[in-house]
């Protein structure tokens, strides 16, 4: 009877042969599939690397750094800030919008670094991610220069709550499902990346007196939770948009 040592060595041969008879797009499924359900993603796919030359190679698959749920890895940063941000880099690069929006609040926000922030942020929207879409607006908004561009974006992304509502749509009701929710996220990932907070001058009220007013009276929408507000231009509706948002960071 083999001893000990050697059943294990037997069987550790055997399971790197199945491993190895697997298709290469078969492993990065499995890792995607690990990362996807794990809550330390990054260490899971260390030990991959670690334990195995197939592995090692499945885990640098683009699918899987697209994938990786970046968020999760936040406590990461306190302990080794070089390495975090390094990895959201390499995931970034994969296409993952989630670390584009990340990288893009630090830059603008922490490092000062307004353009290349932007340019983060630009990345992720054009992927489809809307809190990047929603973040990039707000930030635009901001600057008289790009003002007009960032009420493009919000409006475009306010549009889609609207079925078969136009490219070149305004948006003078607030409410919005997809506002509401794209800034309570946007919120809770700029506090999870940045101390800055928006600090904003006191709003000047528009001269305007049916500016502001309840579209539909004691109708909250169920989703939102909000009562919309009709505006009597594209800039005091997105200011009220700015000042909503800046309330929450």
């Amino acid at each position: 009877m083999p001893r000990r040592e050697e059943r294990v060595k037997t069987a550790m041969t055997t399971m790197a042969t199945d491993i190895d008879s697997l298709p290469q797009d078969l492993l990065v499924e499995l890792c995607v599939s690990i990362v996807s359900s794990s809550p330390t993603p990054r260490e899971d796919i260390m030990r991959l690397r670690a334990s195995c030359r197939r592995f090692r190679e499945a885990s640098k698959g683009r699918k899987v750094g697209q994938c990786m749920p970046v968020r999760r890895e936040h406590a990461f940063r306190w302990l080794d800030a070089d390495g975090y941000f390094a990895f959201l880099r390499s995931c970034a690069e994969c296409g993952n919008l989630e670390a584009s929006l990340i990288l893009g609040l630090d830059e603008v926000y922490n490092q000062k670094r307004k353009s290349l922030g932007q340019h983060h942020l630009y990345k992720a929207m054009k992927g489809g991610h809307r809190v990047a879409a929603y973040t990039l607006g707000i930030i635009l908004f901001q600057d008289l220069q790009t003002q007009q561009l960032g009420v493009k974006i919000l409006n475009k992304l306010a549009a889609m709550d609207l079925p078969g509502a136009p490219s070149t749509h305004e948006s003078l009701i607030s409410g919005d499902v997809i506002i509401a929710t794209c800034r309570s996220e946007a919120a809770s990932a700029m506090t999870d990346i940045t101390w800055a907070r928006l600090h904003l001058s006191p709003r000047r009220p528009c001269t305007n007196r049916l500016c502001g007013i309840v579209e539909k009276p004691g109708k909250a929408d169920p989703w939102s939770g909000e009562e919309s507000l009709r505006f009597c231009s594209q800039l005091c509706r997105w200011t009220h948009e700015l000042y909503k948002f800046s309330k929450l960071t």
